[in-house]
This record gives structure tokens, sequence and C-alpha cells, in this order.
């Protein structure tokens, strides 16, 4: 189509104004399957983040924490016992040495 004139002084190209239109268009497409992909990007983010923070959540509530420090406690218990054994064990050496 050829260029119509408004009023007097501006020539308006249709054509032109459609290529605009369709690329507007084409635009808006591609902006809502961004914006679709972001979404379902950030569900699975929240999705994960939830996740995480329930095992966070059982590890405390399971005792894990508790059973550490009970593991933490029998160790020390252990090493305290052999300490003792070994200056027990001290005087075998002497007992030896007169045999």
């Amino acid at each position: 189509m050829s260029p119509s004139p408004i009023g007097n002084s501006i020539p308006i190209d249709v054509s032109l104004l459609e290529d605009i239109e369709h690329s507007t268009l084409q635009l808006s497409a591609q902006l809502d399957a961004l914006l679709s992909s972001l979404q379902s990007q950030l569900q699975q983010a929240a999705s994960a983040t939830l996740g995480s923070a329930k095992v966070y959540e059982s590890s405390l509530v399971g005792g894990v924490c508790g059973q550490v420090e009970a593991c933490v406690e029998q160790t020390t218990d252990l090493i305290s016992r052999c300490d003792e054994m070994d200056k027990d064990m001290a005087s075998i050496v002497d007992i030896a040495f007169q045999m």
C-alpha cells in the first residue's frame, strides 16, 4: 500500500505500521515465554529451598545434634579411661624388670 497523508503534512506508511505491529506481537509472545520459564524456575528454586529447610529441620528434630554430643562425651570418657589404664599399666614395666 502507498502512504496516505493525514491532514496535509505527514504521510503514513501502513506496511511499516503492520511490520511494527507484527514485531510487537512477536516480542510479546517471547516475553510471555520468558516470564513463564522464569516462573517455572522460581517455583523449582522455592521447592528446593523448602526441601532443604525440611531436611535441616528434621535433622534438628531427629536429634542428630544430641547424638553427636553423646558420641563426643562417650569418646572423651573412653580417652580418660585409656589414660587411667596407661597409668595403671606403668607399674607392669617395673614388675617385668624385677622378674
